[in-house]
Order: structure tokens, then sequence, then C-alpha cells
């Protein structure tokens, strides 16, 4: 579809320029979030006294926060409001009513032979992210095989999430039991510690899911408790663990250069692998969607669509820049949003509900069912993909199932996630992103030369299959930070931005 240099399955080296560009991007993006709490709080203070009073000053907490982030905290002349904490959360038992578990049905492992997979931050979570489709889909497929069995952490001890009315609700780690932490346990750093001290102790195994250390690589990206937490995860749990199963070999890869740029101690007997995700949508054909997403897919006009949250990683920016530049050129086409409201994206927001294009060829739908998304990869041109970082890539899978083409910045992950069958534009660069979706228009959709997209279960049975027979790419034979893995990044540049 486009000329050579812009595909292929050779995986990509990230840049040092490309890191640039995309640091640069994070900074202009919190300027302009900046900008836009200037806005409010002005607003809000002109509302004089009273109710508004508590808002501006929330506002103000949260502008001097992010002015710090980018190294602007002489605006405020140095004053700072009382800290904000995010609390490692404890455990409350009422969250885990046992007539709201999980009933296990058939045969599980025995001790010894047991996965335990950690559930505790999914179950909380009001939402349905990347992270947490990965826990979920982890966990069924653990107990639809009897493998092992989701359990979460209260006060650093293991408790079952299901049903089991042979055995108690506490689990009791045994010799050759393997703890897998893929939730995001940098929540309750405390918690997931002892937990792993106490599976060590008694002869099991802890097994850490990586699905990317942005927060380190990107702190700008994140909230600053998010980062320090993370830090101390990175530096506490996952440093410490057996093995760790990356969700793509990128994530691996971005892992092993930040340890070795950084001079982190790790285990040095610990194993690293990684394991691709899957993707399902088990959508009746005959299903119809809902009115206002059949609305946006009828007409003729070219649909072009982007699927995840809005966060200043997903490059939406970059992506209205595009559109933006095809519009005033006079060229029709229309581009809808799908993805809950995220983080550090208000002057975001504002641009999109108040662009001249809303609600005529460009949509925001927050979140959507199983069944209008579908529709809406079914009927779209093409998929739009303009992240600056990324673990895996998920939409892209998706888009596959679905024979959906996709257009993605050019990074490392989407290059290995993708091959060849993506389009790929310069990263954080809107003109480039322009030329690509124009010449997509030439084309009618086609699903030639796309991936393969594995079933979740299949995805996930190889990722239980490679921690149960410690099937890792790389391990004490041949250790990571020095031997195959660290000699593929070898050409990167230096990562050493640090929380």
């Amino acid at each position: 579809m486009n000329s050579a240099p812009t595909r292929g399955r050779l995986q990509r080296k990230c840049s040092a320029m490309d890191t640039i560009k995309i640091h640069d991007y994070i900074a202009c993006e919190l300027h302009k979030e900046i900008g836009e709490l200037e806005r409010r709080i002005a607003a809000l203070d002109a509302a004089g006294a009273g109710r508004s009073s508590c808002l501006s000053y929330k506002m103000k907490e949260l502008y001097w926060t992010v002015t710090r982030l980018v190294g602007l905290g002489h605006l405020h002349e140095g004053r700072t409001p009382q800290e904000l904490t995010i609390a490692n959360s404890r455990r409350d038992p009422q969250l885990f009513p046992a007539g709201a578990r999980l009933p296990l049905d058939g045969v599980t492992a025995e001790p010894g032979q047991r996965l335990l997979i950690d559930v505790t931050d999914t179950v909380r979570c009001s939402f349905v992210s990347g992270i947490q489709r990965v826990v979920r889909q982890l966990a069924k497929a653990t107990m639809e095989s009897g493998a092992g069995i989701p359990v979460f952490v209260q006060d650093g001890e293991l408790f079952s999430y299901v049903r089991q009315s042979s055995r108690p609700d506490r689990i009791e780690v045994a010799k050759g039991d393997k703890f897998v932490m893929a939730d995001a346990a940098w929540n309750d750093v405390a918690g997931s510690r002892k937990a792993m001290e106490t599976t060590s102790r008694n002869g099991g195994s802890n097994i850490v899911i990586l699905h990317d250390i942005h927060p380190l690589l990107y702190p700008g990206l994140f909230h600053p408790d998010n980062v320090r937490n993370f830090a101390i995860w990175f530096d506490e749990v996952a440093s410490k663990c057996d093995a760790l199963v990356a969700v793509s070999k990128s994530a691996a890869q971005e892992f092993s250069s930040y340890v070795a740029a950084n001079g982190k101690r790790v285990n040095p007997r610990m194993r690293i692998g990684w394991q691709h995700l899957g993707a399902d949508f088990d959508i009746e054909s005959n299903e119809a969607p809902s009115e206002p997403i059949g609305a946006i897919c009828a007409g003729e006009t070219p649909l072009f669509l982007s699927v995840s949250t809005l966060e200043p990683k997903k490059g939406y920016a970059v992506a209205l820049d595009a559109f933006d530049r095809l519009w005033e050129r006079g060229v029709d086409v229309r581009y809808v949003i799908v993805g809950r409201h995220g983080w550090n994206t208000r002057a975001l927001e504002r641009r999109i509900l108040s662009h001249r294009e809303y609600d005529k060829r460009l949509f925001w739908v927050g979140q959507v069912s199983a069944v209008d998304l579908g529709h809406l990869y079914k009927n779209a041109h093409s998929l739009i993909f303009a992240s600056v970082a990324e673990g895996f890539g998920l939409p892209l899978v998706e888009a596959a199932h679905f024979g959906l083409p996709a257009i993605a910045s050019d990074i490392p992950v989407f290059r290995e996630v993708g091959g060849d069958s993506v389009s790929y534009f310069d990263v954080t660069d809107g003109e480039s992103l322009a030329r690509r979706i124009r010449e997509s228009l030439a084309y009618r959709r086609s699903a030639e030369k796309l991936p393969r997209v594995r079933r979740w279960r299949e995805a996930t049975d190889d990722l239980l299959k490679l921690i149960r027979t410690n099937a890792y790419q790389f391990g004490s034979d041949a250790p990571p930070l020095r031997a195959s893995l660290a000699q593929d990044v070898s050409e990167r540049p230096s990562v050493t931005r640090a929380a």
C-alpha cells in the first residue's frame, strides 16, 4: 500500500531522535494542560468565595502538581499545597463477600502444582482497561484448565477468590506453587512484597507479568504518586521476582535496557520471557448496534477509528492535528474516538468538545458495548493508533480480528506486533499521519497480509504453559542483562529517567 520505508517485519529500534520527540511531545501536552488549568482557576476565582473556593483550591493543587512535573514550579513562587497522597489500599474483606465470589467447578491442581493468579487490584476497579482485561483472561483460563485459582492479597497473605468447599479460603503456599503477579501490584507494594516473601520461604516461586515500565521512562505521562509507587514496585517486587514475563519482546527489552542503563540490582537468577496477548469478540452477527453508533457508521464518508483511553501517551493530539490538516485541505473524512475519560487531558477534551467538526465529522463516544465496538471495527476504513508508547498495542490485534487495516506510529512494539501489515507514520508527526490517511483513501479496505489473530484462550494457555514449564526465552544459563536480550538493546539510546 505504501512505500517500503513505512513497512517491514524487521523490528525497529527506537532512535535517539524519536526519544527526544516523544519527550518534547509530552512536555507540550503538559503545557497545554497547564494553560487549561489556569483558565479554569481564573473562572473559579472570578465566581467569588463560597462553594467555588474549595473547587478553586483543588484546581490549584492540580496546577501546582503539573507545573512541578514540567519544571515550572517557579510559576507559583514556591507555594505548595498539602501533599496529596494515594494510600496503598488495604484489603477490606467486605469487598469480597463470599456470595459474590466466583464458583469453581471441576478439579484444581493440588498444592505444589498450582498457579496462583493475583487479581487483587482488578476486582477493586470500577473500569476495565488493558491490565484488567489480561488479569481476567488469565484467571478465567487458569480456572477452566484446573491449573490453579485466582487469589487476592490481604495484609500480605493470599486468599482464594473462588469458593472451594473442601479447602479454606486462606492459601497456604506449598513448595512448587507459582504466585503470578499479573495485576497492578504497585498499588499495594507492601502486601505484594510480604506475599512474595511467604511464597519464597515456602518453596514457591514469584512470577511478574510485565505490561510496561512507562512510569519510569515517561514520568510526565502519569500522576506523581503513581510514578513513585511504580518505582518502589520496580525495585522491591519486579526486580526481586524469580521470573518475569512481558507482554511483548519490546517490553522485555525496555526492562533489560532500563536495568542496565540505571545500574539496577535484580535477582541474578531471574528468568525473562515474553508472550503476546490475544483478542476475543463473541458477537452475534445479526445483533444491531445502538442507534448512535449506527448513525455514526452510516453514510459513504470514510470513517477512521481510534480505540483507547484518553490519556497523553495515546497521541490523540497528533491524530487531531492530522485530521485538522485534512479537513482544512477539503478532504472529507470522519474520525471517531472510543475511550473513557483519562487523566491530564482537560485541554484535549476541551479541544474535542469545542471543535467545529464535533458531532459532524469528529466523534467521541466514550465506552461502548462489545456489539457497538465490533460494528465500528467492521465499518471503519482504518484504525488510527497514534500512541507514543505502548507495552503491546491490543487495538492492532483487535482490528486485525475484524480485517481492519491500521495506521500506527512507528515505534518498536507496533513493528513487532503489526509487522508489514501496518502502515507507519513518524511518531508525534501530524503531517506524516495525514499523508498516510490520505494514501489509504486510494485503496479499498482489505484484510490481506493482516497478522494471524490468536484467541484469548490460546494466548493465555500459551502464557500459562510458558510459566508452568519454565520455558522462558532467557534465563540463568544466558543471563538476559549480558547475553542475547542485552545485545538486542545495545543499539538503543541509554534511558536514564527515573522517578
